[in-house]
């Protein structure tokens, strides 16, 4: 009989030690998908762009970019895209991203992305420009989701928003904010450096077929205008196309040539009496400087890479 209650006593026993196991199991299981949820929850990310609202489940691990200066951000925030449009010429990178950047795929042009290639890479986010690439936005969108930002009419602010944009997706909203700080505090440290800003000054691209000013409408223009320069030009397009005559009579001060091409007008206009009639050819204030720096990397790095050469050009000796 004391055999008997002694196997009764263990059996309960058994079967107690069972259902508490199988209740920590049970309350395990639902703080891991309590947490699973909150991490969800917490890598959504959701961003209203220029062409609609993208919501992204987490946090994306595979980026493509179709614009230089969306590279430039990347490298900023040490994310690796794995796609990029560089108009098949990886030397149209500045520097400053080169030195960062690894391997990636060429999608081709910025103009004209190769659509095939770029599905082939398999990305979960794909940032595109509201200029270039809205006419191709529901192929991008069949492929992954698509932030679309105004990139190439985009003026230093907007640049700036855009920046913040990229980096919240991307997952590095806080990473975005300190390294804006940062550059903040390096262009005011070059401002001190520059000194006196009262000076007008004409940023231009130019080929064999024009001269292509950079008003104050423009990333390289309004950023000058943001530092204290003055825009002569004066006009409501981003890139007005002006005419030797037109020059000569804006007459700036300064004048930073970035050649998109081996020959380039100014070769033919170098000669001209007109020419020398321009206060910036008098001083000897005409530079040529990197176009991949001021005009295609239109980001921070971009940014900072033109105000050291402001000061290396025109700063206090």
């Amino acid at each position: 009989m004391q055999q008997w209650w002694k196997k009764c006593l263990g059996f309960a026993m058994g079967i107690g030690l069972i259902l508490s196991l199988m209740a920590c199991g049970k309350e395990e299981k639902e703080n891991t998908t309590t947490e699973e949820q909150k991490d969800n929850k917490i890598t959504g990310i959701e961003i209203e762009h220029a062409l609609g609202n993208t919501v992204l489940d987490s946090v994306p691990k595979k980026v493509v970019v179709l614009e230089f200066s969306y590279a430039d951000a990347l490298m900023t925030l040490d994310v690796q895209p794995i796609g990029i449009a560089d108009d098949d010429n990886p030397e149209l990178f500045m520097d400053a991203v080169k030195e960062k950047l690894t391997d990636y795929t060429s999608v081709g042009s910025r103009y004209e992305p190769n659509i095939e290639l770029l599905s082939s890479l398999q990305p979960d986010l794909i940032i595109a420009d509201l200029n270039h690439h809205k006419t191709i936005y529901d192929q991008l969108t069949k492929i992954a989701p698509t932030l679309v930002l105004d990139d190439h009419q985009a003026d230093y602010k907007q640049m700036l928003d855009n920046y913040l944009m990229i980096a919240k997706a991307v997952g590095k909203d806080e990473e975005g904010k300190k390294r804006l700080e940062m550059h903040n505090e390096k262009i005011e440290e070059a401002k001190r450096k520059l000194g006196d800003t009262a000076l007008s000054v004409v940023p231009a691209v130019t080929n064999a077929e024009g001269f292509f000013a950079h008003s104050d409408h423009s990333y390289v223009g309004s950023f000058l205008q943001d530092i204290g320069f003055e825009d002569p030009v004066k006009s409501d397009d981003s890139y007005p196309k002006l005419s030797l005559e037109q020059l000569v009579e804006t007459n700036p001060q300064a004048i930073f040539l970035m050649p998109a091409t081996e020959e380039t007008i100014v070769d033919t206009w170098s000669v001209n009496p007109l020419w020398k009639k321009i206060e910036a050819v008098q001083n000897d204030q005409v530079v040529k400087v990197e176009r991949r720096d001021w005009a295609l990397s239109r980001g921070l790095l971009g940014s900072e890479k033109i105000i050291e050469d402001l000061v290396s050009q025109l700063g206090v000796q």
